[in-house]
């Protein structure tokens, strides 16, 4: 339940931290959804900006609108940024008069980061963090952030929010330490309609959102997400991160995507697994799932490391980007698969 309050109190904090020059808003994410009903249909009055509608997304309605209008920011999400950097449709537009991408819904991997600061070095870059029960954002850049070098982060406490960081013992955590994000303040929801223990669950007799999220604040109170703590990966009992191996194999030449589960192990309890879409031209097969589970194995320590590669032709996401892991799990349960590749135990 969202109630009119918590949009405008949502407005009047983004609103503080938004550039002056902003008149002009591309509207691609969906409007039902929570970023787009904040930021695409509501944050504008306040701003009294224009905002440019897609009736449907391609890039090349999007990039031919963005040139027309000579947009100087655009609030995208992860898979259309990582299509920047890598359709080759991007590189027959001048997109010289760009100055920031803002980002939200789901991470953006440092390796898309980087790249997008190479290929548009003349930008900045900004994300929000937050979720339909805190009305959009929690967190997000404000201007004397927008460098690249602070892009892995979510940037800091919007206006009159408190965040707490609570560890597995349920103590708050200090600087540095990772724990669940819990956040209080107007813009959060209140509650979840004829559901009493969903809510209960959810917001805490303080008033505190428990987000589900893991992550940390650091000395300058610039927060950055580690990871879902659902979605953590247990292996012998430690837990790995799907989005840190997620980042490690986008950063791969040969891949175009990436989504990491974890599978039930008899040794181990559960070890990652990497669901890859190759790039066009390469071979899904053996070679590639070896050399792939070999990268990882390189580059990250033993408990980390992959164990199986399974390529399939795209990974499901919701309409705001984020993986749906679910879709890929019923996948595995009714044995639906593609071609699959694991790393031969050695045997003694």
């Amino acid at each position: 339940m969202i109630a009119h309050q918590n949009v405008i109190a949502q407005c009047l904090q983004v609103v503080q931290i938004t550039p002056s020059d902003l008149k002009q808003i591309l509207a691609v994410l969906p409007s039902f959804h929570i970023t787009g009903l904040v930021h695409a249909l509501h944050l504008p009055v306040l701003l009294n900006a224009e905002v440019i509608m897609l009736p449907s997304f391609t890039m090349k309605s999007m990039l031919d609108t963005v040139v027309e209008y000579r947009l100087k920011e655009l609030l995208l999400v992860p898979p259309i940024l990582i299509r920047l950097v890598r359709d080759p449709i991007v590189d027959e537009y001048d997109l010289s008069f760009l100055r920031r991408f803002s980002s939200g819904a789901a991470p953006l991997s440092e390796e898309i980061i980087q790249l997008l600061k190479k290929k548009f070095p003349q930008t900045g870059f900004k994300q929000g963090y937050g979720m339909t029960e805190s009305c959009s954002c929690i967190t997000a850049h404000p201007p004397s952030l927008y460098d690249y070098k602070n892009a892995h982060a979510v940037g800091t406490v919007v206006a009159s929010t408190t965040v707490k960081i609570i560890k597995d013992d349920g103590t708050e955590a200090g600087v540095g330490e990772p724990g669940e994000i819990l956040a209080k303040g107007p813009q959060i929801v209140m509650g979840y309609l004829n559901n009493d223990k969903a809510t209960r669950e959810t917001f805490d007799q303080d008033g505190f959102l428990h987000t589900g999220d893991q992550g940390a604040i650091d000395e300058n109170g610039i927060i950055t997400i580690t990871d879902r703590i659902k979605e953590m990966i247990k292996v012998k009992g430690i837990g790995v991160a799907p989005a840190e191996l997620e980042d490690l194999l986008l950063g791969h030449p040969k891949v175009s995507d990436v989504a990491v589960l974890g599978i039930n192990d008899e040794y181990s309890g559960e070890i990652p697994k990497a669901y890859i879409v190759p790039q066009n031209g390469e071979k899904a097969g053996h070679d590639l799932g070896m050399e792939l589970i070999a990268y990882v194995k390189e580059k990250k320590v033993r408990y980390k490391a992959v164990k199986e590669v399974e390529f399939i032709d795209e990974i499901p996401k919701s309409a705001s980007g984020k993986i749906l892991r679910r879709v890929l799990r019923d996948k595995e349960r009714n044995g639906e698969r593609g071609v699959v590749v694991r790393e031969v135990k050695a045997k003694m």
